[in-house]
């Protein structure tokens, strides 16, 4: 069976994968602002409040691509790390909320520790937007 690429439902080429995922990632970081060295719960919250729907809707777009047979488990461990990172902002703006400094703090070092995590598995798998922290 001879599947068409960009007719849906086919697996992409690794070099397809790779290009679409970053466009991805580069559409989502036209708009996010990034992690600020806030001073007040209010910048925290402003910033999972304003980055979390985009994260998640480039993430909901990212798991729909269909990895090659060869880059499936790593696209898996990406995309899972990826799931924490919107779990950890979705945290962080709650504990923001809450006026709750402990949850902050380990809020967000569940961001960065799962960010790192991302970034090496977008590497990983060649990608030179998502792979950038």
């Amino acid at each position: 069976m001879v599947v068409l690429a960009g007719c849906g439902g086919g697996q992409l080429s690794h070099a397809d994968y790779v290009k679409k995922a970053d466009a991805i990632c580069t559409a989502y970081r036209s708009g996010a602002t990034p992690l600020p060295n806030p001073q007040t719960y209010a910048a925290v919250a402003a910033y999972a409040d304003h980055n979390l729907p985009l994260y998640e809707a480039a993430l909901q777009q990212l798991e729909k691509l269909k990895p090659p047979t060869a880059d499936q488990a790593a696209a898996k461990l990406w995309l899972a790390a990826d799931q924490r990172i919107a779990a950890a902002v979705r945290d962080l703006g709650e504990a923001a909320l809450r006026r709750d400094f402990p949850g902050v703090t380990a809020a967000t070092a569940k961001l960065q520790v799962s960010a790192l995590q991302s970034s090496r598995n977008a590497n990983a798998l060649g990608f030179h937007v998502c792979g950038t922290i």
